[in-house]
């Protein structure tokens, strides 16, 4: 059997594209003019896609249309910008409704997927439905087990709007910048026969990689903006870019980029722009 050829891959994340709240389209507008420069075989948005869709359809429908301005294919997951967040707690603000979904998925088609890149199987994940209670959360379940068990042993890239953890999977708080430990857990042990081996999220506006046992765990910047210190805690790197994957017969070269064509906006610089 021939080797497999190289799969280019870009991720963006947290674009937050809105019509009447247009600071950070200037960014997209790069990013797809280094899309067409570089060609690579897939983009992959990681959510929070749009600046307010989960209250605003044509957000979304902005979203959309910057979009196809990409000249390559290109999938997407939601943010809780784009559908609400997964219900992490009982006050929680702009939660998941069938109402935001639906919306989405108008635009956007479908908010969770399997994508077949050579030997590798990039899946895609909708961690907003997580504690919904929705049909799609079941739904979603059933794909994801429906998927582990198809693998059979070959590598798999997970990408997802929020980071799983912190630092280990064993973490117990319970906060809006990670997927619910419940739900975590239940999602690892779902893939604990799988091959995983990369984990690519958004979420955090900040850039950091670190491995825990066989696996990458790839946090992606924003495309938009990064948040001041004195809003949300250094966790990783602060500056606006992308993530490039080249995905090989059985590993993943990663590198973020951070192009002289993003302005490296700080979100104090638009008093307009509510708090992330």
């Amino acid at each position: 059997m021939p080797p497999m050829r190289t799969f280019h891959l870009i991720q963006v994340s947290d674009t937050h594209l809105g019509r009447e709240q247009s600071w950070f389209a200037p960014n997209f507008r790069a990013m797809a003019r280094i899309v067409s420069a570089l060609r690579p075989d897939l983009v992959v948005n990681t959510g929070d896609i749009s600046f307010d869709g989960a209250e605003r359809d044509d957000d979304l429908a902005f979203a959309r249309g910057c979009h196809a301005e990409l000249d390559v294919p290109f999938r997407a997951i939601p943010g809780n910008h784009d559908v609400g967040d997964n219900p992490w707690r009982d006050d929680g603000p702009e939660t998941i409704t069938e109402q935001r979904l639906e919306r989405y998925r108008r635009h956007f088609g479908e908010d969770y997927w399997l994508h077949e890149a050579g030997r590798w199987v990039l899946l895609g994940l909708n961690v907003q439905l997580f504690g919904s209670g929705m049909a799609a959360e079941k739904d979603q379940w059933r794909f994801l087990a429906s998927a582990a068990s198809m693998t059979s042993g070959r590598p798999i890239a997970l990408f997802v709007h929020k980071p799983l953890f912190h630092l280990h999977a064993g973490e117990a708080d319970v906060n809006h910048r990670f997927v619910p430990p419940d739900h975590r857990r239940r999602l690892i042990e779902l893939l604990g026969g799988a091959n995983v081996r990369l984990v690519a999220s958004g979420h955090v506006h900040q850039h950091r990689r670190h491995r825990v046992g066989d696996v990458d765990h790839c946090w992606a910047p924003s495309t938009a903006f990064v948040l001041p210190d004195r809003r949300q805690p250094r966790l990783g790197t602060k500056h606006v870019g992308y993530i490039d994957y080249t995905f090989d017969e059985d590993r993943v070269d990663i590198q973020v980029v951070e192009p002289e064509q993003l302005m490296n906006h700080n979100l104090d610089d638009f008093p307009d722009a509510h708090a992330i």
